[in-house]
């Protein structure tokens, strides 16, 4: 059973036994309202009334909603939307698309290589795997999707950091201190920086055991119609199974994320052959 919740009117138990708050509630209530009619922009008293709410409930929320960043609030004292519900929405969109639009690449490199296959997209300071599909050889490497890693301790992450812009890339660095994944993780800002200046020239992430002990792995970044980087595709696996193939499966996940990337409308600004080193 879950605690006891004695502040009256922060949470109520429902009939399933889960407890709800009643504000949150509330707060979706208002924004539902705004959003079905033209937002022109509503009093305290017009929403309290609108949405069959005290006034000081009305009050208290409006604010919330605006320190939030989801309401404005005009000099007449009315508010009205903001367009971070937009563009909330429209990161779930495009996880959507960038997903629906690489798994047949995901399911080809599966069957060509019999190694895990994964779909990461950047979060702050971390990579979110989206979609994973597991190899088929007797050792497993542990990804799931919903797993996040910070980006320098993987090649997925290593092949979206190398395309952010140099001031996410310090910050992402001072925010994390980089910590150690194994010991041949990349720890330092100045080896970090070297690193990236390889992959941006080389266009694919190698991850040499600094994700995990005995574990290998290639990524190829995607970029969408604005070439921002949104992802990245990789192909992971131990040292031994893979040693003997690394030519191959750079070259095959370099070709899947530039598809992928060309399906989202980005368009290269240069065509060059990938220049591959063993």
């Amino acid at each position: 059973m879950g605690e006891r919740v004695k502040q009256k009117g922060e949470a109520r138990k429902t009939r399933s036994g889960v407890y709800t708050v009643p504000a949150v509630k509330k707060a979706f209530i208002i924004l539902e309202m705004m959003m079905s009619s033209h937002n022109r922009g509503y009093t305290i008293s017009e929403v309290a009334r609108l949405c069959n709410l005290p006034v000081s409930t009305a009050n208290v929320l409006l604010y919330t909603l605006r320190e939030c960043g989801y309401l404005e609030r005009a000099e007449k004292g009315t508010f009205s939307l903001t367009m971070k519900l937009f563009t909330e929405g429209n990161k779930l969109i495009r996880q959507v698309a960038l997903c629906d639009t690489a798994f047949p690449e995901l399911e080809r490199l599966a069957k060509l290589t019999d190694h895990t296959i994964s779909l990461a997209i950047p979060d702050k300071y971390e990579l979110i795997y989206v979609r994973i599909i597991q190899g088929r050889g007797d050792i497993q490497v542990q990804a799931h999707v919903g797993q996040r890693r910070y980006f320098h301790q993987a090649a997925t992450g290593k092949a979206m950091l190398a395309f952010f812009p140099e001031e996410r890339t310090k910050e992402f660095a001072d925010a994390t201190g980089l910590p150690a994944a194994t010991e041949h993780t990349i720890t330092s800002y100045r080896s970090l920086s070297r690193e990236l200046k390889r992959i941006r020239i080389q266009g694919y992430a190698i991850d040499n055991e600094e994700s995990g002990n005995s574990l290998w792995g290639v990524a190829g970044p995607i970029f969408d119609y604005h070439a921002n980087v949104v992802g990245a595709l990789g192909i992971a696996g131990t040292v031994l199974a893979l040693k003997e193939n690394t030519k191959f499966l750079i070259q095959e996940t370099h070709k899947s994320a530039q598809k992928v990337s060309r399906s989202l409308g980005y368009e290269p600004p240069i065509l060059t052959r990938l220049a591959i080193r063993s």
